[in-house]
């Protein structure tokens, strides 16, 4: 794999205190590659009462999960942090219907479990008695 070219820059003013070198900069420069920065979006709560199925879906490498009014794909499985408490809920009850790529849905499976056991959905959390303002 070919390495990408860098530009080397001496600082003539500044030398590493050890050695009295003057220090090297390597610049790279940028990659062609585009960067995701992962946006969680809000989602309303309630939205899985009418849940039909949801599996893995291997071409997008991602969770689909449909219902009767809309289908909603799941990129990644910490985006199951952004459904609410009773959400989740029907989510952890369902299992996935992929039973070909069970190993690869078991990620988004023990995810919902874990979001439900550890209380870590979209809900506000409670007051635990601290200053109210």
């Amino acid at each position: 794999m070919k390495t990408a070219e860098s530009n080397i820059r001496r600082n003539p003013g500044v030398s590493a205190p050890f050695n009295k070198r003057t220090i090297k900069y390597v610049i790279w420069p940028l990659t062609d590659k585009e960067k995701i920065i992962p946006i969680t979006r809000k989602l309303e709560k309630g939205i899985l009462r009418n849940l039909k199925f949801w599996a893995y879906d291997p071409k997008m490498a991602e969770a689909v999960i449909v219902t009767q009014e809309q289908s909603i794909q799941i990129p990644n499985s910490y985006d199951l942090m952004s459904f609410h408490e009773e959400d989740i809920v029907v989510l952890s009850n369902h299992q996935s219907c992929n039973d070909k790529y069970e190993v690869c849905a078991k990620e988004w499976t023990s995810d919902a479990a874990n979001i439900r056991r550890h209380h870590l959905f979209a809900d506000p959390m409670p007051n635990l008695g601290g200053p109210q303002v």
